[in-house]
């Protein structure tokens, strides 16, 4: 087995290990007569890279990979009832608040873009209608 395919079967091993389904669905809590059990949702990637040389000189090789987890919802269970209850969107980090906002922010944009346009193209009519047309006050 190449130096390679060693690094990446060992991250590939890893990964499976860390996504196992206790990874997104978390450890019961239980308190007061009820158990919740979280949700998350997970993102993975990673990378695996060599190199080489000539003669004595040269080699080289790495791995690395991340992974994120967000609750997205919990379940909640009590002696009569079942239920999936989402993890409301509210605080997030900063950077998960402007990428909410991107697609309003771009929407907005392109309506004032259109309404000056044809804000425009209504006063350009406006003036041809006037051009040829003299008006003399004595």
């Amino acid at each position: 087995m190449t130096e390679v395919e060693a690094l990446l079967k060992a991250t590939i091993g890893e990964m499976e290990r860390l996504l196992a389904s206790k990874t997104v669905i978390g450890e019961p809590i239980t308190a007061g007569g009820k158990t919740v059990i979280p949700l998350l949702s997970v993102g993975a990637g990673f990378g695996v890279g060599a190199g080489s040389g000539k003669g004595d000189e040269g080699t080289g090789g790495g791995a690395g990979g991340g992974f994120g987890m967000k609750p997205i919802a919990v379940i909640v269970i009590e002696e009569d009832a079942v239920r999936v209850e989402p993890v409301r969107k509210g605080g997030g980090s900063l950077i998960e608040q402007l990428a909410d906002k991107v697609p309003q922010l771009i929407k907005k944009e392109i309506d004032e873009r259109e309404e000056r346009k044809q804000k425009e193209s209504a006063e350009k009519k406006g003036e041809e209608k006037g051009k040829g047309k003299e008006i003399k006050v004595e």
